[in-house]
């Protein structure tokens, strides 16, 4: 029995940067007693969440309940604006851990509204990240496109800028925007799918096609994960995506002889390991 890592797995730059931002501020201000606030989960993996509590990192659902003069991180899924603008009249110190590749995303929404251009958004309608770079663009000149039902938010659009959601897939984006070329007479194609997740999506769908076995780590919350899963069911229908190394089942291992490992971009290394090692330890 042989386990291989995918080549591109666990912590991407983008996630290593919001962590190294987090830890920093927690550790910076454990001595002055200011208080540290994100809205929602600063990365998309429970186990990670559970560790920045104990620091005391505290995760808050509206910014409302956010103390003044305290330090709030903006999560690596970026932010509206609109709430950033709130945020800073109460005199918060901000620290901004949002994404380069978000960033990127957010700001080309931006540049194709001035164009002149209806934004479509590919992409999960309640993710963080989407919610985000929707909030870039005037509420009037923006549509997130879910799926193929959603392109009915776009007739009649005679220009359209078409932007996604930075984890999603390569053939989601080639599916819809091909469905646009009987509706649009100008369509703008910006690919913001961040090269970390093409290469980890590529990497997965090699693998997936040479082992018996595929086990994709990672939040159940995360999209970038659900996304490697799905790649990997496309080829071998026994992938399953796990959060830790409690979720595996032996059955699933009886009669798989290469056995593959993949984590998503907010899967720590040592999660990746540990599940590696019980693999080993179950087999030998």
């Amino acid at each position: 029995m042989k386990v291989e890592l995918s080549k591109y797995s666990g912590y991407c730059f983008g996630v290593k940067r919001a962590l190294k931002l987090t830890e920093e501020a927690l550790a910076r201000h454990r001595s002055d007693g200011k208080k540290v606030f994100t809205l929602g989960s600063i990365i998309h993996n429970p186990g990670v969440e559970k560790e920045l509590s104990k620091q005391g990192l505290l995760s808050i659902d509206d910014i409302m309940d956010i103390e003044d003069e305290s330090v709030f991180i903006i999560r690596s899924h970026g932010m509206s604006p609109v709430l950033i603008d709130v945020l800073k009249k109460r005199n918060i110190d901000i620290i901004d851990a949002t994404c380069p590749f978000v960033k990127k995303a957010q700001l080309k929404a931006s540049e194709l509204e001035e164009m002149g251009f209806f934004v479509a958004v590919i992409g999960n309608k309640e993710h963080p990240e989407v919610c985000g770079i929707r909030e870039h663009v005037s509420p009037d000149k923006v549509a997130v496109i879910e799926n193929e039902e959603d392109l009915v938010l776009l007739n009649k659009k005679k220009k359209i800028g078409v932007i996604i959601q930075t984890t999603q897939t390569i053939d989601k984006l080639k599916k819809l925007t091909v469905k646009l070329l009987d509706s649009s007479r100008e369509i703008y194609i910006v690919n913001t799918i961040c090269d970390t997740t093409r290469n980890r999506q590529d990497s997965v769908r090699s693998l997936s096609k040479r082992t018996d076995l595929m086990l994709i780590v990672g939040g159940k919350n995360s999209a970038n994960t659900t996304h490697l899963a799905d790649i990997s069911r496309k080829n071998n229908p026994w992938t399953y995506h796990i959060e830790s190394s409690k979720d595996i089942e032996s059955a699933w291992m009886e009669d798989a002889k290469i056995i593959g490992i993949c984590g998503g971009a907010s899967t720590p290394e040592k999660d990746i390991l540990e599940i590696k090692k019980k693999i080993e330890g179950a087999k030998s």
